[in-house]
């Protein structure tokens, strides 16, 4: 309920104003794809092969501009899921996302459900589309048995599923960042319960502190003839671990080279790892805890044409737990309404046990994507 008074007391701001204008906008998309998967010997009997997600995503907002600097919002954004999960790797069916903004010529602040500071700056791996590099949705098509959540009694991730700080995901928090000055900007955010259907962290877990601290650097650059972006990332997520991260990004007449890395750690201050609440837990459901995973990528833009090949990789400090996720993603936009894509991706999971736990297989997948 707090979260709602706070959103609406930044629109009162506007209702004293003497000049300006109101805004508003109203945008989504809607995806619909049909996948066909083939897992290790072992799975088969288990999965199956053809896999039709579907998704859509709506972003309204609604505000008041006082002039070319300053403005107050406040977002509402919905999500509708459908088939998209494999087994056990499930986000939900649907989800929200209520926030409000006031930028200004002193930087922009923001209070509500919105990922934090290091990852809003976050540079990486190019993705194409619907198919981004971190936090796959090909494990919609080839089941991840180190990523689980089929609801908050049983969610674990014995690997890190990207390489921006997502710990504390879309969970309430406060953000501000600063306006670009020569290139250069800088962010920060405060999570007091970094729990979030969508993040890492398990509600049954022992932490009895979730609050979570995170700071983002962001810099770009143009040059004689290549442009760059590149990141750095820092979060505190107390009595649970620290995480930093850095990314780069090169582009050039349509071509671009990306990649990221982050570490995760824990202190003797943190809470041990691998302490299970409940039966119904798995082994080492919080592995992600001291880890670390990459990505890099190469995409090549054309007119209405995107193709791109990217790696993903993820491993667990104290175990064998690792995953390898290696795609090939291409998109055409017939206008600004309609796309299609085809994929192809090889995905290679292992458990502590390796191939006791493990999974791995390849995947082809063809969709449709509408926007509006």
């Amino acid at each position: 309920m707090k979260k709602y008074v706070l959103l609406c007391g930044l629109m009162c701001v506007a209702s004293t104003a003497n000049a300006g204008e109101w805004i508003y906008d109203v945008s989504g998309v809607a995806d619909g794809f049909y996948g066909y998967s083939d897992y290790a010997d072992r799975y088969r009997a288990q999965h199956k092969h053809n896999h039709t997600p579907l998704s859509g995503e709506i972003y309204t907002s609604f505000g008041y501009r006082f002039d070319s600097n300053t403005e107050v919002k406040i977002g509402l954004d919905g999500q509708i899921a459908d088939g998209k999960k494999v087994e056990d790797y499930n986000h939900g069916i649907w989800g929200e996302n209520l926030y409000g903004t006031v930028n200004s010529a002193y930087g922009e602040l923001t209070i509500g459900q919105v990922y934090n500071a290091a990852y809003q700056l976050a540079v990486g791996a190019p993705t194409v589309g619907y198919f981004r590099v971190n936090n796959s949705p090909l494990t919609d098509f080839i089941a991840n048995p180190n990523w689980q959540r089929k609801h908050h009694k049983t969610a674990s991730y014995r690997t890190l599923n990207s390489t921006y700080l997502n710990t504390d995901a879309d969970a309430p928090k406060v953000s501000y960042t600063t306006p670009e000055w020569q290139g250069v900007k800088a962010a920060f955010s405060y999570t007091p319960d970094s729990y979030s259907e969508a993040g890492l962290i398990n509600r049954q877990s022992r932490y009895d502190n979730r609050s979570s601290y995170a700071t983002g650097l962001y810099y770009n650059s143009v040059f004689d003839w290549f442009e760059m972006e590149s990141s750095l990332g820092y979060a505190y997520n107390r009595k649970n671990n620290q995480e930093a991260s850095a990314g780069l990004s090169l582009y050039r007449k349509g071509w671009t080279l990306g990649g990221s890395y982050r570490q995760s750690w824990t202190t003797g201050s943190d809470y041990a790892i691998n302490e299970r609440t409940s039966t119904e837990q798995p082994i080492f459901y919080d592995g992600y805890r001291e880890g670390r995973a990459f990505n890099i990528g190469l995409s090549y833009e054309i007119g209405p044409f995107k193709t791109g090949v990217s790696y993903f990789g993820a491993y667990a400090k104290k175990t064998d737990n690792k995953d390898k996720i290696i795609s090939w993603a291409n998109r055409f936009a017939f206008n600004k309404y309609l796309a299609v894509y085809l994929t192809g991706a090889y995905a290679e999971y292992k458990g502590m046990h390796n191939n006791e736990d493990g999974n791995r297989g390849y995947a082809a997948v063809a969709g449709l994507e509408l926007n509006f």
